[in-house]
């Protein structure tokens, strides 16, 4: 994926100090792709005892960026022992662990930022090896096929605009004049459409063609609006920013006239937009102050013409690392890539479900979708049974290409909610186990009661579980969940009394 598509660095918000000039020296470098530079600076402050935790964080990055897996783990271990530590390094360093192949070192840190964040995601109570294998165990459940529309070039960001398929690409057009992108050497990123009777792409409108990159795009409903990411300062100094710009389409033509969404107030990025299918909400990705880290997923209501103020979509979707390429299917769910909730390597696709107003932890979508490389930009048509996403993985055609995806079988999940009590003066029980056995697979998952006898899990409502609670003094509870039961809510409760012995 290219560096010019998302701002890459992490953020770890909660860090404040007055800057130095050797500090905003560091930075610039940093701030211009020149690691290696960045890295000895950041150095000779922390040599200085200047802002220690900070420098810290900024070369561990730095070294990832470089692809140094080995090194920026040991820079994460450091700020891990810093008494500034912010629990989100945990996840930068599993994921950095996991690139170097360390999966059961990650394991204990995947495991210390769920815990310390009481967050219910799997990896609170199992290890990365045993969510790993779950991951790889659904690959049946997805069918994935090449298209004959990519190139050596990049690919990526498709969309569906009436009966074509409108994608982003860098391939050179030859009759436009010689021009490329100074960080990537490459040629700018154009809008391409594939229609369903042909596998060749066409330049899609030149009306939205600019000399610099111009993609994604997504329509709204009646196809006569577009939400268009572009390059806002191309031609200064600064570090590139992306905005998002609308245009209207008169007949059969785009006007070439667009505005600017208001939403960007300052030197930071905001991109990626989808639109509702109700053209209510749009969902994009910034890196704006006040969000988590990186890039976050935010949301603004479109009200007669005007732009609610955007909403940080919370801290289950967004992480210190990178959210992007939202989209809400026809059932609204909300689909969107990150590269550090916990998967299989690089950008992984996720989904998350709005339960009482707010989104749900987000789930791995699993193997064929998600590899080792970068897997992004999904996007389904009406049935939610087929679409198309991009991906860097081996065997394309080179660079970033696009996929189309048949769901065969879609996960879904059932939230458990939970709690243990005594059956004799109803107090809520701590620290019982539970355990939880696919009947299936015969894999179990052992969770544990928290100090309020509470217990949450999140159930596939295409299996069939079978679970026992455990604790001292009390007889054990045995009980049956069926897919039939899963299958109804999308929260289930469950009150579980045990009886003293």
């Amino acid at each position: 994926m290219r560096t010019w598509l998302i701002v890459l660095a992490f953020s770890f918000s909660q860090i404040a100090f007055s800057q130095s000039k050797d500090l905003e020296k560091a930075d610039e470098l940093f701030n211009s792709f020149n690691y290696s530079k960045a890295i000895k600076a950041y150095e000779k402050l922390i040599k200085e005892g200047q802002h220690t935790y900070y420098c810290y964080t900024k070369i561990a990055t730095a070294y990832s960026k470089l692809n140094n897996y080995e090194e920026a783990a040991v820079w994460y271990k450091k700020c891990t022992e810093h008494p500034d530590l912010n629990s989100e390094i945990y996840l930068a360093l599993a994921q950095e662990l996991l690139k170097a192949g360390k999966q059961q070192e990650a394991s204990i840190y995947f495991h210390k930022y769920y815990q310390q964040n009481n967050l219910p995601h799997q990896l609170a109570t199992q290890s990365f090896i045993e969510y790993y294998n779950e991951l790889m165990r659904d690959s049946s459940r997805y069918k994935i096929i090449p298209l004959a529309i990519n190139t050596q070039f990049d690919e990526f960001g498709p969309t569906l605009y009436r009966s074509e398929m409108v994608f982003t690409s860098n391939r050179p057009i030859k009759s436009l004049s010689k021009r490329s992108d100074v960080q990537t050497g490459q040629s700018f990123f154009n809008l391409y459409s594939l229609d369903k009777t042909s596998t060749e792409a066409k330049f899609f409108s030149k009306e939205l063609q600019t000399k610099y990159n111009d993609g994604p795009i997504c329509f709204s409903s009646d196809a006569k609006t577009a939400y268009l990411t572009r390059n806002t300062n191309f031609d200064t100094k600064e570090v590139n920013t992306l905005d998002i710009f609308v245009a209207q389409k008169e007949g059969d033509n785009w006007l070439k006239e667009v505005k600017r969404l208001p939403i960007r107030k300052g030197a930071y990025t905001v991109a990626h937009a989808f639109i509702t299918k109700d053209n209510k909400y749009i969902y994009f990705s910034s890196d704006m102050p006040g969000g988590f880290g990186g890039m976050d997923l935010y949301v603004c209501e479109l009200k007669n013409g005007f732009l609610s103020q955007p909403r940080n979509l919370g801290q289950f979707v967004n992480t210190a690392g990178n959210e992007i390429f939202p989209f809400i299917d026809s059932n609204g769910t909300l689909y969107f890539s990150s590269d550090m909730h916990p998967g299989l390597g690089g950008y992984d696709l996720f989904f998350s479900t709005l339960v009482n107003g707010n989104y749900t932890l987000p789930f791995n979508l699993g193997y064929p979708v998600n590899t080792t490389a970068d897997d992004f930009s999904l996007v389904l048509d009406k049935s939610n049974a087929f679409g198309f996403f991009a991906s860097n993985r081996d065997g394309g055609a080179g660079g970033d290409d696009i996929y189309a995806i048949q769901f065969v079988n879609p996960l879904a999940y059932c939230i458990i909610e939970a709690n243990i009590y005594s059956e004799e003066d109803s107090n809520l029980l701590s620290n019982a186990f539970v355990n939880i056995t696919d009947v299936e697979t015969g894999k179990i998952m052992t969770v544990k009661s928290n100090r309020s006898g509470k217990f949450n899990c999140y159930l596939k409502k295409d299996k069939k579980y079978t679970f026992e609670v455990k604790r001292k003094f009390y007889s054990d509870f045995k009980g049956v969940l069926t897919p039939e039961q899963l299958q109804q809510y999308d929260v289930l409760k469950l009150n579980i009394g045990l009886k003293e012995k």
